[in-house]
């Protein structure tokens, strides 16, 4: 007979069993344990299946590993086969396994990508029929898809069986649990789901929760009742749902025969009752603060769960299922309800069931149990069933009788005190137990109560009817699982409106519980180890350097950093900067560039990466918006350098913005009480966040500067605004430096540029903030008639933006009635700026109406409108100076201005208009 870790095949086929399994493969798990411990200097000791053994947890073994390779489109991927035993479900499964090299030489090499349990569905098959698929053989489990696996010839280890003995090996382990009768119908794989998709993080730390995981202890309280079709109303159920001393953490509240009409049982009515709900949620334990988690009902059956509200949120999960056992397995009287839930870190269940009735039915009540065992399926992610959980609570009427020997009268009259011990030797359902053919694994408290069935209503009294059926435990409460000490398990005499006496257990059970410091601790040394090994089996390349520190950055200034990129691996390895997700879609942010963003670097190779950053009308709208809203530490980029089969490599790009005037709004502006210059990035971020209705003046003085310049310069501004102002071509040029200086530091120098010049720095004012002047207006304002209908609005600005406004309309009146300006041009391009849509907009017909709206307010005929609000603020503005009347718009403006303390750093008044 071959061994399981046997290398060569056998004409006999090997025998497992998970008892001899757990016993025979001590050596396999003491050498698994210890090789946790080796050290990494060490590891090449370690033999193939023992580096296997690292992938799974201390109570599951690796019996046997088989080498194989699966064709993917043009390539060839190694695997290793593994079949695992669970020692604590003495259930088995094959683990496919994606493989970087055979041998491996860590476990960092291998990767689980699938799982095969060996239950009832699974299939291992192959085809020797022709030359082509004789080293071809199939994997399927369920309903899926079988999976295709070829076979090396030679195995490259001594650990690796062949393939004859792998098969051999893995049907005997699945014969071995199907011929147990033990474990006939109550196998569990749940185990296996932590190893299903979840990736390496999460395999891992399953393998390590127990440096993690504590216990807590719940208080839970089970009860069944089968109220026999009577009402709620007259029934005193707080003496059966609140008889524990503390107030109970979860209920579990089981009725049967809620109704059991013929219209019910033809219907399957799986309405849950409220009224019966509402009857339990004043019933329960009065120390505690109640809400219903979930309710489910067949028929007669319903189940309800009831939680404390300070532990609901620590249930994350929870679903509720049903099956019927009735005739035929089709009708609801009889079957059951069930609710499976994630408490903190355990999986719990709770099924309420009503079995077939009658003396001589055991064998139906029986194969009942056995039917929702194997049928009752949750419509979860993991499709579990009810032994896939880490504690189930099986509680209802399973109607089990006390059945007399033939010819022999009980030593005991049933109704008698302390009459439970001999009573229950001849009760179906232990002596069924007892046999193994119902509720294996289960566990039920002693009984001192008297049988629950069957009383005469509203009496103490058994069966006085013709039929006087003989007194039965049929109310029962079983669980299964570990760390469960049940604290009471009673009857309740005093509720006699039904047949039956309700039943109810206390137990204490204790959850896993995620101590969620030691779990940040364990994860943490999880990625790092992962990282570790990840970065040991990659592709690497070394960076020169990974923080790039630009130093002060100013507006419209190219700033340049070079940096190199090597190859440290003896192979071709490429490499690419990583595009980023929505909404940015590229690389890196608008004002950056890196040149060349993708490359191949050759054995010993180097190549150098050249980065870019321009603040200017291209990018620096969106710059100060990340400016503004960046709550911790400002970076100008973080670039993701990836290298192919190869790590993550992260750039940080920093440095710090010089503030200048363009980009900032006019109520920023306005807040300055001295230059741009002598601002730094977190004052300007201050001012930007500055949501205050107070200005220290009523119109920027950058704004006022340059129109006080180009109004001076007369006949010499012909032509200065055209279609293609807003191309900034000026601002190209390095000589446009000069005029951001003059700007930032309220020089009283001669302007250094030319009236085109300006005129452009005067639209890149107006146009580069986030948002445009006339916001949040600017859709009610295209939708007005008349300027005056306008102006309404534009009174609800703010005092800077209205000033601006205003002014600015007066200042190319002016220039327009002087021949200076072409109207129709002035209105498109300021119609464009002034009212541009902060969305995508599809509407054609929007140039159009921003260029009609300009020229109401541009036009001779509105002189009278734009005065009246000129006054206004000048008016305002003058509070604290004299000045004289000014005879033309501009004049007016420059009044205004003027006593806004333009010329130096004093403040003004606010404007209160």
């Amino acid at each position: 007979m071959s061994s399981l870790g046997g290398g060569a095949a056998s004409n006999s086929i090997p025998t497992i069993s998970a008892a001899v399994s757990s016993s025979s493969l001590a050596s396999k798990t003491s050498a698994s344990n210890s090789s946790d411990a080796l050290s990494s200097s060490n590891r090449q000791l370690l033999t193939t299946i023992q580096i296997v053994q690292q992938k799974f947890k201390e109570n599951e073994n690796v019996l046997s590993i088989f080498e194989a390779y699966q064709i993917i489109g043009q390539e060839h991927t190694s695997r290793i086969l593994c079949l695992v035993v669970s020692v604590a479900g003495g259930t088995y499964a094959v683990f496919s396994m994606a493989a970087s090299r055979l041998p491996p030489r860590s476990c960092s090499d291998l990767t689980i990508d699938k799982v095969f349990p060996l239950n009832e569905s699974f299939c291992m098959g192959n085809d020797r029929k022709g030359s082509i698929s004789q080293l071809q053989f199939t994997l399927k489990c369920s309903d899926e898809q079988p999976v295709k696996y070829f076979y090396y010839p030679l195995s490259s280890d001594n650990d690796v069986v062949d393939f004859d003995t792998f098969q051999a090996q893995v049907t005997s382990a699945k014969m071995s649990m199907v011929l147990s009768p033990s474990e006939s119908t109550a196998l569990s794989f749940a185990w296996v789901n932590d190893y299903r998709q979840i990736g390496e993080v999460k395999q891992e730390m399953k393998r390590r929760e127990h440096e993690y995981i504590k216990y807590k202890d719940f208080t839970i309280y089970c009860a069944t009742y089968n109220v026999n079709n009577k009402s709620y109303i007259d029934s005193p159920l707080h003496l059966w749902l609140a008889a524990s001393e503390d107030a109970p953490d979860i209920y579990a509240i089981a009725l049967q025969e809620l109704d059991t009409s013929a219209k019910a049982i033809t219907f399957s009515e799986n309405r849950p009752d409220y009224m019966w709900i509402m009857k339990m949620l004043e019933s329960v334990h009065d120390k505690g603060e109640y809400e219903e988690l979930t309710s489910v009902r067949l028929v007669g059956m319903m189940l309800t769960v009831i939680v404390k509200r300070e532990i609901r949120s620590s249930i994350t999960r929870h679903n509720v299922k049903t099956i019927a056992r009735g005739i035929l397995n089709t009708l609801g009287n009889k079957g059951g309800v069930a609710v499976s839930l994630q408490l903190n870190e355990a999986n719990l269940c709770f099924v309420n069931s009503h079995l077939a009735a009658h003396m001589g039915f055991v064998e139906a009540r029986n194969e009942d149990y056995h039917g929702i065992v194997k049928g009752l399926v949750f419509d979860d992610e993991l499709r579990r069933t009810i032994n896939d959980h880490d504690h189930i609570f099986w509680i209802g009427d399973l109607n089990y009788r006390i059945e007399e020997p033939p010819g022999l009268q009980l030593p005991v009259a049933r109704s008698t005190a302390h009459s439970a011990e001999i009573l229950l030797k001849y009760d179906q359902l232990r002596q069924e137990m007892r046999k193994g053919n119902c509720f294996e694994g289960y566990t039920e408290g002693p009984i001192n109560f008297r049988p629950t069935y069957k009383y005469d209503p509203g009496t103490d009294n058994y069966d006085s009817s013709e039929k006087q059926r003989a007194p039965a435990y049929c109310d029962r409460i079983l669980w299964k699982g570990s760390r469960i000490t049940q604290l009471a398990y009673n009857s309740v005499m005093d509720i006699r409106q039904s047949d039956h006496k309700p039943v109810y257990a206390v137990f204490r059970v204790s959850i896993k519980t995620r101590d969620d410091h030691l779990y940040k601790k364990v994860h943490e040394e999880v990625l790092k180890l992962l990282d570790k090994r990840e970065n040991e089996s990659q592709p690497q390349i070394i960076v020169e350097k990974t923080i790039i520190d630009f130093g002060m950055v100013r507006f419209n200034e190219t700033v340049v950093s070079d940096f190199t990129v090597s190859n440290a691996c003896p192979m071709q390895v490429g490499f690419e900067f990583k595009r980023k997700d929505p909404p940015l879609n590229a690389i890196c942010e608008k004002w950056l560039r890196v040149e060349p963003w993708k490359e191949k670097l050759m054995i010993d190779s180097t190549k150098s990466i050249r980065v870019k950053l321009s603040a200017n009308v291209d990018s620096i709208t969106s710059l100060l918006q990340k400016i503004r809203t960046t709550n911790w530490k400002f970076d100008f980029d973080i670039l993701i350098l990836q290298v192919e089969n190869g790590p993550h490599i992260f750039i940080t790009v920093t440095g710090e913005y010089k503030p200048s005037c363009f980009g900032l709004s006019m109520e920023t502006l306005c807040r300055t009480d001295r230059p741009l210059c002598e601002y730094d990035q977190q004052q300007i971020k201050d001012l930007m966040n500055d949501e205050s209705p107070e200005f220290r003046v009523t119109m920027p003085r950058e704004f006022f500067l340059l129109i006080d310049y180009l109004h001076k310069q007369g006949p010499k501004v012909e032509g200065a605004f055209t279609l293609d102002s807003l191309e900034f071509k000026h601002a190209r040029n390095v000589e446009f430096n000069d005029i951001r200086d003059w700007l930032d530091t309220w020089s009283n120098n001669e302007f250094p540029g030319t009236p085109q010049a300006a005129a452009e720095a005067l639209l890149m004012l107006l146009h580069l903030p986030e948002k445009p002047l006339l916001d949040p207006y600017v859709d009610d304002l295209l939708k007005t008639k008349t300027t005056a209908e306008a102006m309404e609005l534009v009174s609800l600005l703010s005092s800077p933006k209205r000033n601006v406004f205003v002014h600015l309309c007066m200042f190319l009146r002016e220039g327009i009635e002087r021949k200076y300006y072409n109207g129709m041009h002035v209105a498109t391009i300021f119609g464009r700026v002034l009212l541009r849509s902060t969305k995508k907009s599809d509407d054609y017909y929007r140039d159009i109406n921003c260029r009609e709206f300009m020229q109401r307010f541009i036009s001779n005929g509105e002189m009278s409108t734009l005065s009246s609000s000129s006054s206004s603020a000048s008016s305002a503005t003058g509070s604290h100076h004299n000045h004289h009347r000014a005879t033309t718009p501009v004049a007016k403006m420059k009044n205004s201005a003027s006593n806004a303390s333009l010329s130096g750093g004093s403040t003004a008044a606010v404007d209160s208009s």
